[in-house]
């Protein structure tokens, strides 16, 4: 047990040492502001993987030729490839949309339109775009858009209408 006296003079060395109080306060928030930074970023990197996996799926259902830029033989063939370029449109264009709310980095972003860029100049992709724009001239309009910039744009940086 403490006595009276060592009581005081911890508490007269505590006051010597008071005046830096508002630097390990200040301290205390930054490392909290830091620790608040890196889990926004790990929480992008998910969400952002994630994506990553979806497109992999659809491409994965892609039949080899149609991937390679080769004719598909058959009806059946090329319903399933469009169906799954279908998908692939769809995720392009919700891609778009977060890098045009600021949910993705812009570093992914390049990324996802560089694959976009190299998909859809493979014949079958080519050929299922343009069938769905035709089709379909109110949907994927982010998507013709950023086709329209020859897959060279920023959506976080188009003006809101």
């Amino acid at each position: 047990m403490l006595y009276l006296e060592e009581v005081i003079v911890i508490l007269e060395v505590l006051k010597e040492y008071v005046f830096l109080a508002p630097y390990a306060t200040t301290i205390s928030v930054i490392i909290a502001l830091v620790q608040v930074f890196r889990n926004t970023e790990q929480s992008k990197t998910t969400f952002e993987d994630s994506l990553t996996k979806e497109y992999r799926e659809i491409i994965r259902r892609i039949p080899y030729k149609a991937l390679v830029g080769e004719s598909l033989n058959g009806d059946e063939n090329k319903n399933e490839a469009f169906n799954e370029i279908f998908n692939y449109m769809d995720l392009c264009n919700e891609q778009i949309f977060l890098r045009m709310s600021g949910r993705v980095r812009r570093k992914t972003w390049l990324n996802w339109q560089e694959g976009m860029k190299t998909n859809f100049s493979l014949t079958n992709f080519g050929f299922a775009v343009t069938e769905v724009f035709d089709k379909m001239p109110n949907n994927f309009k982010e998507l013709k858009k950023v086709k329209d910039h020859e897959y060279n744009t920023d959506p976080k940086m188009w003006k809101k209408v």
